[in-house]
């Protein structure tokens, strides 16, 4: 789809959002998709005949640090473009948390982890406590807690990708035995472990915002549900056309529709902890009205 013409077109929107139509071949994702979700979103974008929510990119590196499924549904859509918010990765406003999973229909964790031992070939070894920052970091790949005790598995792996490979591998191999497995953001997990309402937790794979760079430029990417970004100020509802991200002609008539269409919109700031469209945001949001 890219030409010589394919750099992004920036809009200032309002708030101070820097807002853009970046070219779908010219960003680069770090986390892979799930082709159930990518159906289900482009069949959700394909009826609206709209893409509701930009996608997040850095402004340096084009990589895309949320909506990696918005970018791949509209690509399988036949659109040229993704409306994006751009944002500088660098700011130390824009946090990087992980997904933890919470376990249920556990009898026993010792028996758990027994079993993965002898399954993986992971080493066992308990700990009275310990640090999320440790967990990812040779030699501690993984580690499960029931509230009580920590007990890290130990396994060879060289960097946090292969880290997270062996959490997607078990992930499925606890589904398999009939664990439930769900994603939550740190705090909230361990909030549910403490409350009884999960039987463990495990700790994922810490992972750094160079570590984000350090894979999307490389052409890898980690498994879904890695990253967590907290992005202060992040936009919702731009709602833009699919017309408008298939677009052919000239870029001066895109960048004019583009820019009409962002100076539509006025801003109302939601505080922290705002739900919309059942997703909780950790950070102020803006929606676009």
């Amino acid at each position: 789809m890219s030409d010589e013409g394919s750099s992004p077109i920036v809009v200032p929107g309002p708030s101070g959002l820097k807002l853009a139509l970046v070219d779908v071949d010219d960003v680069k994702h770090h986390e892979e998709t799930v082709p159930e979700l990518l159906l289900s979103l482009m069949r959700e974008i394909e009826r609206d005949s709209v893409l509701k929510h930009p996608i997040i990119v850095d402004e340096a590196s084009l990589v895309v640090l949320d909506g990696t499924h918005r970018v791949e549904a509209l690509r399988a859509l036949n659109c040229r473009w993704a409306a994006a918010c751009l944002v500088d990765y660098k700011d130390p406003s824009i946090r990087l948390g992980c997904w933890y999973r919470t376990l249920r229909g556990l009898s026993s964790l010792r028996a758990l982890v027994d079993r993965l031992s002898h399954e993986f070939g992971f080493v066992l070894k308990e700990r009275q406590s310990l640090r999320p920052d440790e967990v990812g970091v040779p030699p501690i790949a993984l580690a499960l807690t029931d509230g009580r005790e920590f007990i890290s598995l130990i396994a060879e792996f060289d960097d946090k990708r292969e880290a997270w490979e062996l959490v997607e591998l078990l992930e499925t191999a606890l589904r398999k035995i009939g664990i439930e497995v769900e994603f939550e953001d740190e705090e909230d997990a361990m909030r549910k472990l403490s409350a009884g309402e999960v039987d463990a937790v495990l700790m994922t794979p810490k992972v750094l915002k160079q570590d984000v760079l350090s894979i999307a430029l490389s052409g890898q990417v980690f498994p879904h549900k890695t990253t967590r970004h907290i992005i202060p100020n992040r936009p919702l509802f731009l709602n833009v056309p699919l017309g408008l991200l298939r677009a052919g002609g000239p870029r001066q008539a895109l960048e004019e529709a583009f820019r009409e269409l962002v100076a539509s919109k006025r801003a109302r700031c939601l505080p922290p902890g705002s739900v919309v469209d059942g997703r909780r945001y950790e950070e102020p949001i803006i929606i676009l009205e």
